[in-house]
């Protein structure tokens, strides 16, 4: 089994994939969400991922299914802790982890000013949309920022634009603002509020779909697509399900985008690596 980690700025995603599993879109055997908390030690991260495989069935004789893990991470003070956990999960044969950055293959190419600087997170998310979508295709990620970007014909990955996410905004307002209220985050009824808690919702609700759908026309304009072009555009992160009703485009909702993006890169670097081995 392959384990994949996606280690975001609030969250860690966990996926289990089967390594022989020949669905060109292999459902995942587990996923699980952590909070991304680099006070943990990789004690701490070994046990909850093994709590994590038991409620799976995984113990016993089958205790650790992981052959090999990949991992996507912005937060380098977790990168090695979750590393560390990944070992001690295999005892005394240690789990081989592949990094997200030079040498992955990717299937895409990196058009920007410095390849080396762009997050894994928006790398993975990019090459998933395209082995599931093709190319051209947006693609959109609603988590700690809201990030939108695109990858052309030519499978280039040019560029992105970043937003504080709907959550981020939240809390920026409650710093700036004394009298802004706690408030559960959802759809609100109308463009205009009658108070302070529905005129925040619309803003920040209504007011990232209407980002979106603004950024996807200045896209399709960069892109130089015409009207009637295809051009799929695929989300995901934690508020995709809160914003995109709100959004006029039709977007497809991928929650296992990255967890499957990584899978997908393992795949292809492993393969590579097999063919120099020949």
């Amino acid at each position: 089994m392959l384990l994949t980690i996606d280690v975001g700025n609030s969250s860690i995603s966990l996926g289990l994939f089967d390594l022989n599993a020949t669905d060109p879109r292999p459902a995942p055997a587990l996923t699980a969400k952590l909070s991304a908390a680099t006070g943990r030690t990789a004690d701490e991260y070994a046990v909850i991922i093994r709590g994590l495989l038991a409620d799976k069935g995984y113990h016993g004789a089958t205790a650790c299914p992981i052959r090999a893990a990949v991992m996507g991470s912005v937060v380098p003070q977790l990168t090695h802790t979750l590393e560390a956990a990944v070992q001690k999960l295999g005892g005394d044969t240690p789990i081989p982890v592949t990094h997200i950055g030079g040498g992955v293959r990717t299937g895409i190419s990196l058009r920007v000013d410095d390849p080396a600087a762009l997050g894994a997170d928006i790398v993975t998310n990019a090459s998933a949309a395209v082995k599931l979508y093709g190319a051209p295709v947006i693609f959109l990620d609603f988590g700690t920022a809201t990030v939108c970007g695109a990858v052309n014909m030519a499978r280039e990955l040019t560029g992105v634009s970043i937003a504080p996410g709907v959550t981020t905004s939240l809390e920026g307002l409650r710093t700036a603002a004394a009298q802004i209220p706690y408030m559960e985050l959802k759809a609100p009824d109308t463009a205009l509020g009658k108070n302070t808690t529905a005129a925040i919702r619309s803003g920040l609700v209504l007011g990232t779909a209407c980002m979106i759908d603004g950024m996807i026309e200045r896209i399709r304009t960069e892109m130089k697509l015409p009207p009637n072009a295809a051009l799929p555009m695929v989300a995901t992160g934690g508020l995709a399900e809160l914003v995109l009703p709100a959004c006029t485009h039709e977007i497809i909702h991928e929650p296992d985008l990255t967890l499957l993006g990584l899978y997908f890169i393992y795949r292809a670097t492993a393969e590579r690596e097999a063919k120099k081995g020949r």
